[in-house]
């Protein structure tokens, strides 16, 4: 099952392999609302959920539960999660999107990304909750990654575990200092502990060839 944005709309298609062909059978989107960034969350009792930006006079992150199969949202159980409140995601275009979620020993951790792509000040904050649907705390020692290695403009990522089963994100930067486009993607690692989430300064750049 792939989600992704088509026209700002959530959709779903689905494949009979990683690689594809991937197929959106029914040709409209999960939800008539505009709404990017779609992140898929399993919950550990397999109930699968979806996070998602809502625009509504800025981008906020909300929630739903899908159904079994994945395709559609059980009506009446979406939910706010969070917007922009924190003085270092003001930069306008204020902004919280790109939501990732996991859990750990109880707790749901929520990375999101805040403030305009375009800021050299574009970072990873953190919120906590005690259920995936909230509500959400803000951590606050907000931004929890930012500025990293130098590179600027770092967020929008995506949160997986490699084939040793190491906990991983990936996350895109300007070009370089000064320079947005084109964009640039790294990989480092994340940890959990003591309750804190830790993405460290040590990431790879891939090389395209």
């Amino acid at each position: 099952v792939m989600f992704y944005s088509a026209e700002e709309h959530i959709c779903m298609a689905e494949a009979g392999s990683p690689l594809g062909p991937f197929v959106q059978k029914v040709k409209a989107p999960m939800k008539e609302h505009k709404g990017i960034d779609n992140h898929l969350f399993i919950d550990k009792d397999g109930t699968p959920y979806i996070y998602w930006v809502h625009f509504n006079g800025g981008n906020e992150i909300w929630m739903a539960q899908l159904s079994d199969d994945l395709g559609t949202i059980v009506e009446g159980t979406e939910k706010f999660c969070v917007r922009m409140s924190q003085d270092w995601e003001k930069v306008w275009p204020a902004v919280n999107e790109g939501p990732a979620v996991v859990e750990h020993d109880g707790t749901y951790y929520m990375t999101y990304s805040a403030n305009s792509y375009e800021s050299p000040d574009y970072g990873i904050g953190l919120a906590v909750a005690s259920s995936p649907s909230g509500p959400w705390v803000k951590y606050d020692g907000n931004p929890i990654f930012q500025y990293a290695g130098g590179l600027h403009g770092v967020g929008h990522h995506a949160l997986f575990k490699d084939q040793k089963g190491r906990d991983r994100i990936v996350f895109h930067s300007h070009n370089r200092p000064g320079k947005i486009q084109p964009r640039i993607i790294h990989i480092g690692s994340y940890k959990i502990r003591n309750g804190k989430f830790i993405i460290s300064r040590k990431f790879m750049t891939p090389e395209m060839k």
